[in-house]
């Protein structure tokens, strides 16, 4: 099948608008670009809000709520570098509005009361799972901020027969002894 049908869905008409290019070679996961589409059917963002994109990766969401919503948007990850996604964002043309930075989701460098929003798009389970860390998040929400976070799922609810190869144990794969990507 062609990647472009893959790609274009008709549920997410926003996300067309980019290119297939842009889109695969900019992916850390699921369709993240889709992911926060479907996040902006909820969200009430307008145009001139602070937005903190926490865990953003390769800053596509990023860059998709500033076209698409007009905010600004502040790109925090820890494993992209700032330099990085400062070049998507300058060739995506939102270099006034995507502003990338490196920073630890539990050491987070912002005023109390910043921003309107945060979201974070397939990446709160990598840092947000302590039971404390919610409260911890919420103190860079000005008063009735808006929180949103997406996590992928199933794309169709279950029925009553739970499809076998979710029910059947993965095989462990095998520990080299070795922490970390690229660990020597």
């Amino acid at each position: 099948m062609e990647i472009s049908k893959l790609i274009r869905k008709p549920e997410f008409p926003r996300s067309s608008g980019y290119g297939q290019d842009w889109m695969m070679d900019n992916q850390m996961g699921p369709n993240a670009v889709w992911l926060t589409e479907w996040l902006l059917e909820v969200l009430d963002l307008k145009a001139g809000m602070r937005v903190l994109d926490l865990g953003c990766g390769r800053a596509m969401t990023s860059i998709f709520l500033a076209r698409e919503s007009g905010v600004q948007v502040w790109a925090a990850d820890l494993w992209i570098t700032p330099d990085h996604n400062w070049q998507r964002v300058l060739e995506a043309g939102v270099g006034d509005l995507v502003f990338p930075l490196r920073s630890e989701a539990h050491a987070l460098p912002f005023a109390e009361g910043f921003f309107d929003a945060v979201v974070s798009i397939d990446a709160y389970q990598y840092f947000g799972t302590d039971v404390l860390y919610l409260a911890y998040l919420s103190r860079f929400l000005r008063p009735g901020g808006m929180l949103g976070v997406v996590m992928p799922a199933l794309m169709q609810p279950i029925d009553d027969v739970i499809p076998e190869h979710l029910v059947r144990p993965k095989p462990m794969a095998k520990c080299s002894g070795r922490m970390g990507v690229g660990a020597s």
